[in-house]
């Protein structure tokens, strides 16, 4: 099986319960985040992607309203978008993560496709921290293994809360859109990796930082397939307040500074703040240094997991994606801290055409490009 079919096929109970049906190929990437919403629609010809759409709809000022509110007003900022865009495709893909989906790498006995499907919540419950009720499972098989003598088969299970897949279901279809793809952050990054030649070559796995407001989205690609998927909450609202009890300042004020200061680099730096007077500058390097080593620590701690899987095993380079990626020096920093190669990703340098996607804004569409380069029914 390719990398490729790899990829389409993670989710395919998660598909299924979509409410799936025959279409047009291309689909809408929604990528609904905390702090905006980002879409974006290709069209595919042969293997030439062509940017067609792109929307970031800001949801920061609607932060303080109450679930079903905020379910409303993400439903109608989607609505408005493909009104205004003219936008007459109905199908899209979308994704979930956080602490309500759970992706572990497990050990089956060696089934068929079919047996593991009908037997997958019995297989599946040892392995997840929910009643297995109330998820939805998929699954991917990576590689079929002989381990004691035994045949196995090394595959990726996925398990989403059914609330949380119904909530983002809502939301679609309250959009009059149909949600024909459900899949994963990580597993949506693992498409745009692909189709990247800058980030696949060179030797080493590629581990990807996808920072968001609340989450932020770990994972490890080797030889395209993702071998490591975690999701830690050290993200974008960590540092902001962090910054807020540095300067005892509200969220707004605590986000225009983490914006437009950095962290410092080297010691030249701090000592020219210091002669300056640059107290703005002094506090916010100090507090997102401090996050930043709070995440340093979890990429250690995944890096390690990883790495005793095999001898053979190696980081070649980290991409920085998401909202929060972009902070200034955040990149330097985590390379100094790391000893590895980082880089803030742009995933429109895979496509063609198209409206311009401002340079501040490329790589909070990570996961949107990830799920617009999908296809209705790819999962066949």
């Amino acid at each position: 099986m390719s990398k490729i079919a790899g990829v389409k096929e993670k989710l395919g109970a998660l598909q299924r319960v979509a409410g799936l049906f025959r279409g047009p190929r291309d689909v809408v990437g929604i990528d609904v985040g905390t702090y905006a919403i980002k879409i974006v629609l290709f069209q595919i010809e042969s293997g030439v992607v062509n940017l067609k759409a792109w929307g970031h709809l800001p949801m920061a000022g609607k932060q303080d309203l109450g679930p079903d509110e905020k379910k409303i007003a993400i439903t109608n900022a989607i609505r408005v978008f493909f009104v205004e865009k003219g936008i007459k495709i109905k199908e899209t893909a979308t994704s979930l993560s956080g602490n309500a989906v759970i992706v572990r790498y497990v050990k089956f006995p060696r089934l068929t496709r079919s047996e593991l499907q009908s037997t997958l919540a019995a297989e599946a419950e040892p392995f997840i921290p929910f009643d297995i009720n109330e998820v939805q499972l998929g699954f991917h098989i990576l590689n079929e293994i002989v381990e004691d003598g035994q045949k196995k088969m090394e595959t990726v299970l996925v398990a989403a809360k059914k609330e949380l897949v119904n909530q983002r279901l809502d939301i679609i279809h309250g959009a009059g859109l149909h949600a024909s793809i459900i899949d994963v952050d990580s597993f949506a990054l693992e498409n745009v990796h692909e189709k990247i030649p800058d980030v696949v070559q060179g030797p080493g796995a590629t581990l990807y930082l996808n920072i968001g407001h609340l989450v932020t989205n770990l994972s490890i690609v080797e030889n395209g397939s993702t071998r490591v998927v975690r999701d830690v909450f050290v993200s974008g609202n960590t540092i902001t307040k962090a910054v807020m009890k540095a300067f005892q300042c509200d969220a707004d004020k605590a986000e225009e500074l983490k914006v437009s200061r950095s962290i410092f680099i080297d010691s030249d730096e701090k000592e020219k703040a210091l002669a300056e007077g640059d107290r703005d500058g002094l506090g916010v390097s100090q507090a997102i240094s401090q996050v930043a080593r709070d995440l340093v620590a979890e990429v250690h701690r995944s890096v390690d997991f990883y790495l005793s899987q095999g001898p053979d095993r190696s980081i070649g380079r980290i991409m920085l994606t998401g909202g929060s990626s972009r902070l200034r020096n955040l990149d330097r920093h985590l390379a100094q801290e790391l000893k590895v190669p980082v880089a803030v990703l742009n995933p429109f340098l895979l496509a063609k055409g198209g409206e311009a996607v401002p340079e501040e804004l490329a790589p909070a569409f990570g996961v949107a490009v990830g799920l617009a380069l999908r296809r209705n029914g790819d999962w066949e």
